[in-house]
Formats: structure tokens, sequence, C-alpha cells
């Protein structure tokens, strides 16, 4: 089993990829039209980013307050990556240092909650951990339903991860909202 959640960990990171690859062509822009001081910005934040989730996989758990910290900063270069869809977020519980779990669990379901909430007006993603429940709570606005099909690959993957380590996701949606929640 631990083989298993191993090799879906690697794949999970693989698909994030996505992501890195899509602030690498921010970076790449931002050179090409000549905006050094945006450039320079996108990279501190990449390169930060990039070894805070070198540091987070090599653990089988990382606090939530580490995870936390990664969310926080992921959340960073993604409202940079779609700064003409301004979005803010939220980030509440998560400073907990004696509460775990399994790294990059939750990330892809965040980035599924920004993705779909792109061009909502007063777009607002709120991430919750309520230690007393042991769940993670995802809110956000639904603009885009399509982007959910699209991410389906991906959420699969993440699926498969809360399987192995025995946890449960649901998911509600409508037009004008995304609810997800991950008892831990």
């Amino acid at each position: 089993m631990q083989q298993e959640a191993s090799t879906l960990r690697s794949l999970t990171l693989f698909v994030s990829s996505h992501f890195m690859f899509n602030v690498l062509g921010k970076l790449q822009s931002e050179i090409l039209m000549g905006d050094k001081h945006e450039a320079i910005l996108t990279m501190t934040q990449y390169t930060k980013i990039l070894r805070q989730a070198c540091a987070l996989s090599k653990n089988d758990t990382n606090s939530m307050a580490e995870e936390g910290l990664f969310l926080e900063h992921y959340l960073q270069l993604e409202q940079r990556r779609f700064e003409e869809f301004s979005f803010t977020y939220h980030i509440i519980g998560f400073d907990s240092p004696s509460h775990h779990m399994a790294p990059f669990m939750i990330q892809p379901f965040v980035e599924l909650a920004v993705l779909s909430s792109l061009g909502a007006q007063n777009n607002v993603i709120t991430l919750s951990y309520d230690k007393l429940q042991n769940t993670i709570c995802i809110q956000s606005a639904m603009h885009n339903e399509g982007v959910s099909e699209k991410l389906e690959e991906k959420c699969e993957t993440a699926l498969q991860r809360l399987q192995i380590y025995n946890h449960t996701y649901t998911k509600q949606s409508n037009h004008l909202s995304l609810n997800q929640t991950i008892n831990l």
C-alpha cells in the first residue's frame, strides 16, 4: 500500500507540473514584453514554491501549517498568472503544527476552485481547516462549469490518493458556487 501511495503521489506531482509550466509561460511573456520588475516578482514566487514543493515532497506527512504556507504561495502565483481575472482568497485554520496530512493532497482541488471561478464577480476562494472535525472545506464561485470536466483526470488521481489514506471527498456545485469537502 505504501508503494501505491508513493506512485500516486508522484503522478499527482507530475500532473501538477501543468501549473508549473503555465507559470513559466507567464514568466516568458513578461520577459518578452520587457517587464523586468514583474518577471523578477514571478520568478521569486516561482522559485519559492518550487523549493517548498521539493522540501515537502520528501516527507510522508506535513503539518497543516506547512500545507497552508504552500497553498498561500500557490494562490499568490495563481493571482499573478490570472491577474486579468482578479480573485481574493482566505486560508483559515491551517496554522496547526500538530495536525498532519500527506503532501499536496488538496492542491488539485484548490486548483479546481481557482479555475472554476475565474471571471466571477467578487471572486473569493476560501480554504478552511476545522481541527475538531478534521475537515477541509474549499468554497469558491462557479463561473466556468466546463473546467471540472477538463480537470477530471487530475482530480481522479487526487481522489485515489484520498482513498488510500481513508479520506473522503464530496463536491456540491451549481451555476453559482462550488463547495468541496475533504474529511481526513
